[in-house]
């Protein structure tokens, strides 16, 4: 039996031993993969850019921390934090006012990035990955990942894009009391932002 099948009622366990273990095994790959490319490639002031870690601030993956890596062509990201859920709304009125609705929530995210452009001091990737909001629930996203060097050992990870989390609406509903005297201006499903992050490299 799977360990996974253990929790068949618990899909956000499922997911993080699932990204866990891609996770590891991803870093195991490139562990192996970066003997002997760091003293080659000249690249990144001549640091290795295998593993980096620090804090993140932001409303696409929220507001702590992030630890990753990788290969050269693929890394996978591990970021969560505090990430408020905002919902603005129109008053079902004739003047259509402005509402707006602040849900206080942490989020956890898993994302792989696959590189789409390579320059000395910065890499450009396509970023994937699922997320789960404790307001919104599960959802994925898609958006585009920067990573800046600083210098030999500090870098900028720059992120952000789309996220659709499919049963928010009913969440907002049916466990937080959505007032029903607004629509959404936008379907609360669907969220958007970028994040900014330091990262250390070892």
């Amino acid at each position: 039996m799977s360990p996974l099948s253990r929790y068949p009622d618990r899909p956000f366990v499922r997911w993080c031993a699932a990204t866990a273990a891609l996770f590891v095994v991803t870093m195991a790959t490139s562990s192996r993969a970066a003997v002997g490319e760091v003293d080659a490639d000249a690249s990144h002031f001549g640091g290795q850019r295998h593993l980096g870690f620090g804090p993140t601030l932001g409303v696409w993956s929220g507001a702590g921390g992030i630890v990753g890596g990788g290969g050269e062509h693929v890394k996978a990201w591990l970021s969560g934090g505090y990430s408020p859920a905002l919902i603005f709304a129109n008053a079902r009125s004739a003047d259509r006012a402005l509402r707006f609705n602040y849900y206080s929530a942490y989020q956890i995210n898993a994302d792989l990035v696959v590189r789409l452009l390579d320059r000395p001091r910065a890499d450009v990737g396509l970023l994937i990955g699922y997320k789960f909001n404790s307001v919104l629930g599960h959802g994925g996203g898609v958006g585009l990942a920067v990573l800046y060097d600083l210098s030999r050992h500090i870098g900028l990870h720059i992120s952000g894009g789309l996220a659709l989390f499919p049963s928010a609406k009913n969440r907002l509903d049916r466990e937080y009391g959505y007032p029903a005297d607004r629509d959404p201006s936008l379907t609360p499903a669907l969220q958007g932002g970028m994040n900014l992050g330091l990262l250390y490299y070892p």
